[in-house]
């Protein structure tokens, strides 16, 4: 009885070990000058001043605060500023910006106001290093054109800036091209929601593909910090951002639980 009881450990001990080897971050002491940054969540928006936009970026960089900002590929191979899979919900159009061209784009009216779809290169002049970014990734798993492409101009970029992704595959391709750059995996509790009830998606919540894409932070959903796999990876040595705080007092809660900063919206924190 005690043998077997003793094997049960042993073979315990060796998936604990592997499971810790997984979701094991890399060292990156570069992410330390981005810990006391706070990033607004797709630019310091309100009402006005739509996400993404850069009305939105203006407004971060006077109040300095860090930018957080997504990109895409237009038609003709430019990088756009722009979180949706489609054009619907912002813009109130058909499509995806991978249908329209840069120029087609950068027309359209964001939330019904003057402002258009930024090129990512007007966005980097703009910013032009007065305020940390951080850039989140958008593209398929089977397509590495727009890490590729983020990849390249950021390496010319002088400025601040570190690179995330829900796309492990994306972080991988990121990391040939600029591998001294600090990249972080998004996450949360994927099995909260029946549209992520899949192996993959829980192989993600629990961080085990972090020994492909080898992360230096992990950015996690603030509701979600009562997670074993982001706890461990904290422990291990990964800096961890809580996305997306929309209050003070979700801000107050997220530093609580052990976040060293928090992707926000919907309000302006205090210095």
């Amino acid at each position: 009885m005690l043998g077997a009881l003793l094997i049960l450990i042993f073979i315990a001990a060796i998936i604990f070990g592997i499971y810790l080897l997984l979701i094991y971050p890399i060292r990156n002491d570069r992410i330390n000058g981005f810990i006391s940054n706070r990033f607004a969540h797709r630019g310091l928006h309100s009402a006005g001043v739509p996400e993404n936009s850069m009305a939105a970026f203006k407004a971060a960089v006077d109040h300095g605060f860090g930018i957080e900002l997504d990109v895409r590929l237009s038609k003709d191979g430019e990088l756009m500023v722009f979180h949706d899979d489609d054009l619907e919900r912002v813009v109130g159009s058909r499509g995806s910006v991978i249908d329209f061209t840069a120029d087609e784009l950068a027309d359209m009216s964001l939330m019904g106001t003057g402002e258009g779809i930024p090129r990512f290169a007007d966005v980097l002049k703009m910013v032009d290093g007065r305020v940390p970014l951080l850039v989140e990734i958008k593209e398929m798993p089977n397509d590495s054109s727009v890490s590729v492409a983020a990849a390249n101009m950021l390496k010319e970029y002088k400025g601040p800036y570190i690179i995330e992704s829900f796309n492990p595959l994306s972080l991988m391709r990121v990391a040939r091209i600029l591998p001294k750059v600090p990249r972080g995996i998004l996450s949360q509790r994927y099995l909260n929601y029946p549209q992520y009830r899949a192996p993959l998606y829980l192989a993600l919540q629990a961080l085990l593909l972090n020994r492909l894409c080898k992360p230096t932070f992990v950015a996690y959903h603030h509701q979600h910090a009562s997670s074993i796999s982001l706890k461990l990876a904290r422990l291990l040595g990964a800096t961890t951002y809580a996305w997306t705080v929309r209050s003070p007092e979700e801000e107050s809660v997220a530093f609580a639980n052990g976040f060293d900063s928090v992707i926000f919206e919907g309000y302006v924190p205090k210095k």
